[in-house]
């Protein structure tokens, strides 16, 4: 038999989950975002310059546990460190350059190297609300008898890319890899460009496409859930998933081969609109025929596609090696969505969509709450709020 008791405590909890995503971890402003490390090496040196927050790392908030420096027991001191000047930032940076080096560990032919600072630049950014990136140039002798290195950073600096920019290679010769929080990266050869092998690029853009969507695309998730929330059939479900797929991976296809620009400050807050539309189309969906909603799932899933390849144009990629990218990273991608729609599936749809009150107490109250999370994600997104 039905019960009302339980399909309130599964609204109250969804409400929950998605508050406290809302308030810990969708603030763009406050958002930890990957470090990039650009080497190049020469006879005499292995070059480094890494665009990093130096903030963060100075106020010692683990970027390995949260994804918003305002989700952590530091975040006042991440504050104090964000109103300081430019020359103020740099100098503290450099005065604490012999803790945060050794934090980086670079090892040549297995052997821990020591780490030379260059200098560093902030950048001038007077929005206290946008964080600043500090470039970071450092570099590490070489010598005749260095044949390869690793880079390792500690966990709490969280993840970074690690990509070749060396004038004397082709550029499909040049190599980017995806580390995760702490990890060493894979063995880089200075005399054969065998650093990043074909399985180990698909592995890595597998995980990178999954991990896009779970746990890191909120917005992303809370789409689906509005798909999911206008059709609790199975089929219709995976027909509906099937038109976003070849949407999104359209227009992903589109920008990494330079055929379209991207504009985050315009894409973010429309896909935000998005959301907001799904859950009033699930409100009102006795007005709307079956067929627009594909319509829109297709214009959706276009828009969508330009929010992943941000992702994809902030990481690199050989260009020799675009196919193999593109195809596991939409690979990780489906196999998280369909995951998503699995687990409603079992969870909601089973137990209570064919009871006659399942519309007016979920479907309608979940819909309201899509599209309010979405709205607020909208004026956030353009700095209203």
């Amino acid at each position: 038999m039905f019960s009302y008791i339980k399909i309130i405590k599964l609204y109250l909890f969804l409400i929950l989950v998605c508050f406290l995503n809302l308030f810990s971890t969708s603030s763009i402003s406050h958002e930890i975002k990957p470090s990039i490390a650009d080497f190049t090496y020469d006879a005499s040196y292995l070059n480094f310059k890494i665009r990093l927050n130096a903030e963060l790392i100075l106020s010692n908030i683990d970027a390995s546990t949260v994804s918003n420096t305002d989700s952590s027991s530091l975040s006042e001191i991440y504050d104090k460190f964000r109103i300081l000047s430019i020359k103020d930032l740099e100098e503290m940076f450099q005065n604490s350059w012999s803790e945060i080096s050794s934090n980086i560990d670079i090892k040549i032919n297995n052997e821990t190297k020591k780490i030379n600072l260059i200098k560093t630049e902030v950048e001038n950014i007077k929005n206290f609300e946008i964080s600043r990136d500090t470039h970071v140039y450092f570099r590490v002798l070489l010598d005749e008898n260095s044949e390869q290195f690793t880079f390792r950073w500690v966990k709490n600096y969280g993840p970074i890319i690690l990509r070749e920019n060396n004038n004397n290679k082709l550029e499909d010769e040049l190599v980017t890899e995806y580390l995760q929080s702490g990890i060493e990266s894979s063995q880089f050869s200075f005399k054969e460009n065998n650093f990043s092998k074909t399985f180990n690029s698909f592995a890595k853009f597998f995980v990178l496409g999954i991990q896009h969507i779970i746990p890191k695309g909120l917005d992303h998730i809370l789409f689906i859930f509005g798909l999911f929330l206008f059709s609790s059939s199975l089929k219709k479900l995976i027909s509906q998933i099937t038109i976003f797929t070849i949407a999104h991976s359209i227009t992903l296809i589109f920008v990494s081969l330079s055929l379209m620009r991207i504009n985050p400050q315009i894409v973010e807050p429309i896909i935000a609109l998005s959301i907001v539309y799904i859950g009033l189309e699930n409100i009102f969906k006795k007005y709307i025929k079956e067929y627009l909603r594909y319509v829109v799932i297709l214009f959706f899933g276009l828009l969508h596609g330009l929010g992943f390849a941000l992702v994809l144009s902030d990481i690199g990629y050989r260009s020799t090696d675009l196919f193999i990218n593109l195809v596991s990273f939409n690979i990780g991608i489906e196999v998280a969505q369909i995951s998503i729609v699995l687990v409603l599936y079992l969870l909601i749809a089973l137990n209570f969509a064919k009871n006659k009150n399942y519309r007016i107490l979920f479907q309608v109250p979940s819909s309201i709450l899509i599209s309010s999370i979405g709205l607020y994600w909208f004026f956030e997104r353009i700095n209203f709020i």
